[in-house]
């Protein structure tokens, strides 16, 4: 089971919260009610400043995963367009051109979608579809356009290539990266000291401090769990999927 799947991530919003109970209740059971109600006044303001902080970490880093997240679906349907106007635009080119171009375009995508996808969901890419890809760029760089038609032509379609090969390059990266590992080891260790600030203080009630506790764990958790699966936006039960190769392919198929 994948760390960034529904099941992984409810798993760990209930255990955090059971964790936290479980840890609450022995913490009461050794430790006498005057230790606690002796730093009530001073655990209160450090615990908001502590919080406040958490807080704002937590809140920046979720977004810009989020924002990832909607970059990886635009990167990859910008890519799968430019893909489709070089193949589109290829059909003025003379014989061999047009078939070699139109032949490398249909065998990138095959290659993204068969292989490199899956590949993805374990942070690699497929060397396969990058030679294809590059081979695709010498193909058009090759070409010398000779008719006013090709003159007029040929840049747009160069254009295109190069867009298109920067939205690889930028849909690799992001499937290769991830939250570097000092991030989450901040956003851990942090996670851990705001739940264990909650121990400090003391209700008379336990079963309403341990239903406090458990709300504060999940809460983090959650926000935790909405990291795992944006940051990673080709991997998990949330990751981009391959509609726009599929639909590429459509393309390519009608145009025999």
């Amino acid at each position: 089971m994948l760390l960034n799947s529904y099941p992984a991530c409810i798993v760990m919003v209930f255990g955090s919260a059971a964790l936290a109970v479980l840890l609450l209740a022995i913490l009461r059971k050794f430790i006498k009610v005057e230790t606690f109600k002796t730093g009530h006044e001073v655990a209160g303001y450090l615990l908001s400043v502590a919080g406040t902080l958490y807080a704002v970490l937590l809140g920046l880093v979720v977004v810009d995963a989020m924002q990832k997240y909607q970059r990886a679906v635009e990167i990859t349907e910008k890519e799968c367009n430019n893909l489709a106007d070089v193949f589109i635009i290829a059909q003025r080119l003379p014989e061999p051109n047009r078939s070699n171009v139109r032949m490398l375009c249909r065998r990138y995508a095959q290659k993204v979608e068969d292989t490199e996808w899956q590949q993805m969901s374990c942070r690699s890419f497929c060397p396969l579809a990058r030679d294809t890809a590059v081979s695709l760029m010498e193909a058009l760089i090759d070409f010398e356009p000779k008719s006013e038609n090709e003159k007029a032509l040929y840049p747009q379609m160069v254009e295109e290539a190069s867009q298109f090969w920067q939205n690889r390059q930028a849909r690799i990266s992001m499937a290769v990266k991830g939250v570097p590992v000092a991030e989450w080891c901040a956003l851990i260790f942090g996670a851990i000291l705001i739940v264990f600030f909650t121990f400090l203080f003391w209700l008379e009630n336990l079963r309403l401090q341990m239903l406090m506790t458990a709300l504060v764990s999940m809460l983090i958790a959650l926000n935790l769990c909405l990291l795992l699966l944006f940051a990673y936006p080709f991997s998990g039960d949330l990751a981009v999927a391959a509609d726009s190769f599929k639909n590429l392919k459509q393309i390519f198929l009608r145009s025999h």
